[in-house]
């Protein structure tokens, strides 16, 4: 798949603005979007992992992405941490708006994840249409 955006997104956590990942977006002609969500080692904000239902909201609103997508959750290497993937399934892709510490924010269904090894990470990008 072609990577389309690389990119720093930031966003409001439960309770402050500050908060920051990064984002990459595959897509292709006939396929369904990948998106990957990389928690950044320096975000003091809520994790990517706590804030999964409103940035898929804000990234797929942001750009008009199809649903459903294929959300990864990326936390890189990080001071002897292992690098670690994680699919991320969602209960619905309705957006739909939520008060989330006295702000009213998107939200896609509630999320679900399963662990990814790096090499089906690398298949997933690399299938061919209609697969």
């Amino acid at each position: 798949m072609k990577k389309n955006h690389d990119y720093i997104h930031y966003y409001r956590g439960y309770w402050s603005d500050g908060g920051k990942c990064r984002v990459r977006i595959y897509r292709e002609n006939g396929q369904v979007p990948v998106v990957i969500c990389s928690q950044l080692p320096d975000n003091c904000n809520t994790s990517v992992t706590n804030m999964a239902e409103y940035l898929a909201a804000e990234v797929i609103m942001e750009h008009d992405l199809s649903t459903p997508v294929t959300w990864m959750e990326h936390y890189p290497e990080h001071e002897g941490e292992i690098g670690e993937y994680s699919l991320v399934s969602f209960s619905d892709w309705d957006s739909q708006g939520v008060c989330l510490g006295g702000v009213w924010r998107c939200q896609v269904g509630s999320p679900a994840w399963s662990p990814l090894s790096a090499a089906e990470v690398k298949a997933m990008l690399v299938r061919e249409p209609g697969a």
